[in-house]
């Protein structure tokens, strides 16, 4: 039998599980390609996130996020009503994948993660939760951000860290993924 290294199988192990090889794949290459038309980082994208719409609606995210790539300014605000204006469809959890991509640094937007902090999104028209989802956005965005100044979030990525020794990410992908986790 090989030598084993306990810590590479577990290693190994969580990267499959979290789908870490797709998450890398769409970092390295969002700005390597024109991701309205490349169909290798679509379906990456689209298996990674589970993105499950039709053709028409593919084509307004991507180009969407085509032509806002390089657009380190863009809110989650923007994202989500112009995918509203486009689609009629009010897409927080999309939305804020998008943004996410564009900018490692903002959280994501999950059920999980809405479970997680006890957060739900209500509303009785579209447009009352177009804009709950905006307003909930930035909660889970100052959750996040209170959250990365507690002593125990120090812990918590430098576990991580120790775990996960051949991938880079931000802290806040991170807390995604170990909140993402808990289910």
């Amino acid at each position: 039998m090989k030598d084993l290294s306990i810590e590479k199988i577990i290693e190994n192990w969580i990267i499959n599980s979290l789908g870490l090889d797709k998450y890398e794949y769409i970092m390295n290459n969002f700005t390597k390609t024109d991701v309205s038309i490349d169909k290798d980082f679509q379906r990456n994208f689209n298996s990674f996130y589970v993105v499950r719409r039709d053709a028409n609606w593919r084509k307004v995210y991507y180009d969407y996020m085509e032509k806002n790539k390089n657009n380190k300014n863009i809110t989650f605000s923007e994202i989500i009503t112009y995918l509203y204006e486009k689609t009629g469809n009010i897409e927080a959890s999309f939305s804020s994948k998008l943004l996410a991509t564009i900018n490692p640094n903002m959280p994501i937007w999950d059920q999980y993660i809405l479970k997680n902090l006890n957060k739900e999104l209500k509303g009785n028209s579209k447009e009352e939760r177009l804009n709950n989802a905006i307003k909930l956005y930035d909660e889970i965005v100052k959750w996040f951000n209170d959250f990365l100044n507690e002593p125990t979030t120090k812990k918590y990525i430098a576990a991580f860290d120790n775990v996960i020794t051949t991938y880079k990410m931000t802290d806040i992908k991170k807390i995604d993924y170990i909140l993402w986790s808990i289910r």
